[in-house]
């Protein structure tokens, strides 16, 4: 299994994993994963970075995200712990350390890789992680996706049908949802973070305007009994996907009127925008100055291109 390096190279080892939500005490002995059952044969495992899904089946075992490297033992233990059936297949939802970082030891596993076009090409170039401005060094060939899609992929996959959907630049510019369509579970990347203040990637595209229309998206593709896998928190409801819609328009809001009103971003930043939200959102591994940064550097600065092809 590959190293570190790639993943967090210049970021301290305690940031990154209280960015992806694994605890320094949890690095220096490994836990077993949270595992809940979401549906007869999915299953959410947590505490290996972002939120993964398990699909386990006839055909074989799925996986939404990868989780860090650090965890991959772990989150190939608890695949084992449920089927013995082979991983054939991992979907990235994006391309952030905290979601492929298991790529390249789940592959070595068996596992094909799937994510959208730009997740591979994020991957493959250097980039520079939005709000921390730290480089990513390219990754490992052995951990880059295999099948990229453009806009919408089905797999028909353990008698389920498995719709993987690009999200317009939201949280990143390689952003995927899946939506299983039987089990009526939503898998929703980084594009959704329950109960907490959001990541947003400016530097790849992402933005509170996009990320608002996501998941505005996501509310459409949701049924009222839909089970939602989000990118961060616990397993969650409709109604915790409007709460949390609900805070981003509000922020927005506040926000856009400062921007307005001609102030810049540390006036901004000292006019604590979201001080009265903080005390519910602000607890998890974004603390409301980043947040509020990407929200007004979302609004203020010129659109990154693209990933280099």
């Amino acid at each position: 299994m590959m190293g570190t390096r790639w993943l967090i190279p210049q970021l301290s080892l305690s940031a990154a994993l209280v960015l992806c939500g694994v605890t320094v005490a949890q690095e220096q002995a490994p836990p077993q994963l949270q595992v809940t059952a979401v549906a007869p044969n999915i299953h959410m495992l947590a505490g290996a970075g972002g939120n993964i899904c398990l699909f386990i089946g006839d055909d074989g075992a799925l996986l939404i995200d990868g989780g860090v490297t650090p965890r991959a033992p772990n989150v190939l233990a608890a695949v084992k712990e449920k089927t013995d059936k082979p991983l054939r297949f991992v979907i990235n939802t994006h391309w952030h350390f905290d979601h492929t970082g298991g790529n390249q030891a789940l592959a070595e596993a068996g596992a094909q890789i799937i994510a959208h076009e730009n997740v591979y090409k994020r991957m493959s170039s250097e980039q520079v992680l939005g709000g921390f401005e730290r480089r990513m060094p390219p990754a490992p060939p052995a951990a880059l996706p295999k099948m990229t899609y453009a806009k919408e992929m089905t797999l028909h996959w353990n008698s389920e049908v498995v719709r993987i959907s690009h999200i317009e630049p939201a949280h990143s510019d390689g952003d995927s949802v899946v939506l299983f369509e039987r089990a009526n579970v939503l898998h929703t990347g980084d594009v959704f973070f329950n109960g907490v203040y959001p990541y947003i990637d400016a530097n790849a595209g992402g933005s509170i305007d996009g990320m608002i229309a996501a998941v505005d998206r996501l509310l459409e593709m949701a049924r009222p009994d839909t089970k939602i896998i989000p990118g961060h928190g616990p397993l969650a409801t409709p109604d915790d996907l409007r709460a949390y819609h609900q805070m981003l328009t509000t922020v927005r809001e506040r926000v856009q009127s400062l921007v307005r009103a001609g102030k810049t971003r540390d006036e901004v930043l000292a006019a604590k925008p979201t001080s009265d939200l903080d005390e519910k959102w602000g607890r998890g591994g974004i603390e409301p100055d980043l947040f509020v940064g990407a929200v007004y550097a979302g609004m203020t600065s010129p659109r990154p291109s693209g990933p280099e092809r």
